[in-house]
């Protein structure tokens, strides 16, 4: 059951590259690179072109090429190869967003190994790894916590801004502090890297009257193209397979990035996101009737009256500064500001306290919300990392301190009168309420100060020990219903991770690290639950092929835990969730993945996985969540048709299942979406693209947990793109 009252439902590799190469990567245009030979100081040109000589461009982070990076500091911070790193990592290259046709954080992380979804509503996605919630976000590596409780926009982030998204599944403690050992996702944003103008415009038409533009250039600022800027923006219109439902999103992005030295460089940017929601859904359908019996509503019916919307506009600004020194060392500091506003009007029909009564229709409440909300974050986080020597041989050191602010304001107004007369025939044909004058509900200041350092150890040619830690000092202090609140909590969190290579294909690893998760959920007498702590394990085997641009891991893990917050589906008498804190708590399972460049032309990603979780009672947790899920997507590029880039893809998920109080189970059966895609470049300006999703038209549940939703039918989008 739904709470009610007072909430919403609840790179661094420093080398020179290819002008032109870059220039494509950037764009994620090319389906193919041209061919290209060597002159006589062994810079790549194109085989049958005219020589340009231009100023080198050192770049600053590693670039995808295809569906994968060759090396990369997500988990560790250490310059990397993935079979390096003692955990599972997971890249979505850009290339890959744009042959699937990704349009935001939900689209990326749907379809990343291991990760599954749940929803509350039409605006807000959980997503879980290995059982548990992700809260653990990074923008270019600055840690960040995002909740979906009121909803600030994190899910619906638009994509054009970001080059990847990198996921470490698994408990992340080193570098992002608290959190669930669930994943930690990190997006990385696109940055001026062409000394010469370039840009790329799109448009994009699809089903439900869908129309996306997208403008991204980039030019240099100055005749050596020392300083570079990029702007970005975005509009998306669109309604959608459910009656009433429309969105408008619109993006703004821009970033210099300047080489103060040949070994300093500064970025400095701005993004602004606005998202309009109308017809929204708060909740969902109603899954059963008073009788017990199941409802069966169309997929384009919608529960949310007329007048219902949920706007959110988020503005972030940043700055990154980052020096090489001569001996292999790097210093780099990241900070940012973002600031989130929220408005939303909602409605809830509220059927399980009187029951929905299949013949008369009587019974179900409609609970009214009128929400105001924000969201201030200031984050900091700066970092050294560098070779050092020791008996005689080489190791790394990373040392660094890390700051974050978080700043809330929720306030609302609520209408609850008794049961409608009937809720059958529903159009969304109601008044909308006189709001009472808005409320408080509450207010706070979360702040997490950090140091961490790890010194990633060379025991022996083949055997490489990371090993260190984090102390974290976290603080709320704040108001829930007009009573304050205070907490704080510090913790040193251990990390170790062991890799040993096999051979030049072949590594094996294993990691460990201790969880430490503060909570804002309470018990029955009204008290905060203790922080979630335990233990998180993993091992596994990597390998990596054609100079790691394929690469291919399988791990398995254990992750105990206790004062895992549980909710027991009763509401204290000012509506809040009630919960206990279960102990015992075990996730164990088994990941695979295998990503990358097959053979020339032909990339491809394939997960899976599997895992068990229960509590110390032995029942099973979060149920409504997939146990077994496989996801694989493919593109090939015929050598003797480099004009065209065709391919696709399959998601499946096993049987889920939610248990209700009064009703009992309700079950979704495993289903698979199936996905496609073509791309045409007529010339080295203008491609055509078109994708079609659920191209089997699968009629299936995205939401089960106490009220319903479905998944998209089959549909589908052309995208027009013109480069230069």
């Amino acid at each position: 059951m739904t709470q009610f009252h007072t909430a919403p439902p609840a790179a661094c590799l420093q080398h020179p590259r290819r002008l032109s190469l870059a220039l494509l990567a950037a764009l994620g245009v090319a389906s193919v690179a041209p061919a290209w030979a060597q002159d006589a100081s062994g810079t790549d040109t194109p085989a049958d072109a005219d020589v340009t000589t231009l100023d080198g461009l050192k770049v600053k982070g590693e670039r995808a090429e295809g569906y994968s990076v060759r090396r990369t500091t997500a988990g560790t911070r250490f310059d990397l190869t993935a079979r390096e790193i003692p955990q599972s990592v997971s890249i979505i290259s850009h290339q890959r967003i744009e042959d699937q046709g990704l349009d935001d954080i939900i689209d990326v992380l749907e379809n990343t190994t291991g990760v599954s979804n749940t929803r509350t509503d039409s605006e807000r996605f959980e997503f879980y790894a290995r059982g548990f919630y992700i809260d653990n976000y990074q923008f270019d590596g600055i840690p960040t916590t995002m909740v979906q409780n009121w909803s600030y926009g994190d899910s619906a982030l638009d994509l054009a801004l970001y080059d990847r998204v990198e996921v470490v599944r698994g408990a992340t403690g080193l570098l992002t502090g608290t959190g669930n050992p669930s994943a930690s996702v990190n997006l990385i944003r696109k940055h001026a890297d062409s000394r010469t103008l370039t840009g790329s415009v799109s448009q994009t038409f699809g089903s439900w009257d869908r129309r996306r533009t997208t403008v991204d250039v980039t030019t240099p600022l100055n005749s050596t193209g020392t300083v570079r800027a990029r702007v970005i923006g975005s509009y998306l219109d669109t309604d959608s397979a459910v009656d009433r439902y429309s969105q408008k999103k619109s993006l703004f992005y821009g970033v210099i990035d300047a080489d103060l030295t040949d070994n300093t460089q500064l970025s400095v940017g701005y993004d602004y996101q606005k998202k309009e929601s109308d017809g929204v859904t708060w909740g969902g359908f109603p899954l059963w009737y008073s009788d017990g019996s199941r409802t069966d509503y169309s997929r384009a019916f919608n529960p949310a009256a007329d007048w219902t919307y949920w706007d959110t506009t988020v503005k972030r600004a940043f700055a990154t500064l980052q020096h090489d020194f001569d001996n292999g060392w790097k210093l780099k500091a990241n900070a940012t500001h973002d600031k989130t506003d929220v408005s939303d009007k909602l409605f809830y029909p509220y059927y399980t306290i009187y029951g929905f009564d299949k013949n008369t229709g009587a019974g179900v409440v409609p609970y009214s919300g009128y929400y105001i909300t924000g969201r201030k974050v200031d984050g900091l986080d700066a970092y050294a990392e560098g070779p050092f020597q020791l008996a005689g041989r080489e190791h790394e050191l990373m040392a660094g301190v890390s700051y974050n602010r978080r700043e809330y304001r929720n306030t609302g107004a609520y209408d609850f009168p008794g049961p409608l007369d009937t809720y059958l025939g529903w159009t969304g044909d109601y008044a909308e309420p006189d709001w009472s004058p808005i409320s408080v509900y509450s207010t706070g200041t979360v702040t997490q100060k950090a140091v961490y350092a790890a010194a990633r150890l060379s025991l022996a040619d083949p055997l490489k020990l990371i090993a260190g830690a984090r102390y974290t000092d976290w603080k709320v202090d704040g108001t829930e219903s007009g009573a304050p609140y205070a907490s704080e909590e510090k913790k040193t969190i251990p990390y170790a991770g062991l890799v040993y290579t096999l051979n030049d294909t072949w590594s094996t690893y294993a990691s460990y690290t201790d969880i430490f998760n503060p909570q804002t959920t309470k018990s029955a007498d009204g008290r905060y639950l203790d922080p979630t702590t335990g233990k998180s394990y993993e091992v596994g085997v990597k390998g990596a092929w054609f100079d790691n641009r394929l690469n291919a891991s399988m791990s398995v893990f254990r992750i105990e835990q206790d004062n895992l917050a549980q909710a027991t589906g009763q509401y204290s008498s000012s509506g809040e969730a009630i919960y206990v804190a279960a102990q015992g708590t075990v996730s164990r399972g088994v990941e695979f993945e295998l990503n990358g460049e097959l053979v020339p032309g032909w990339n491809a990603t394939f997960g899976a996985s599997r895992y068990v979780a229960k509590d110390g009672e032995g029942d099973d947790i979060s149920t409504q969540l997939p146990r077994t899920t496989l996801k694989a997507y493919s593109s090939y590029t015929p050598r003797g048709l480099s004009a065209l880039t065709f391919g696709g893809g399959v998601n499946w998920q096993n049987r889920i299942f939610y248990s209700d109080a009064t009703y009992g189970r309700f079950e979704q059966g495993a289903y698979a979406l199936v996905n496609a895609f073509a791309r045409y470049r007529f010339n080295q300006h203008f491609s055509v693209q078109a994708n079609l999703n659920n191209l089997l038209d699968k009629k299936y549940y995205s939401q089960i947990a106490g009220y319903g939703a479905y998944g998209e039918p089959a549909n589908g989008s052309v995208t027009l793109t013109y480069s230069f």
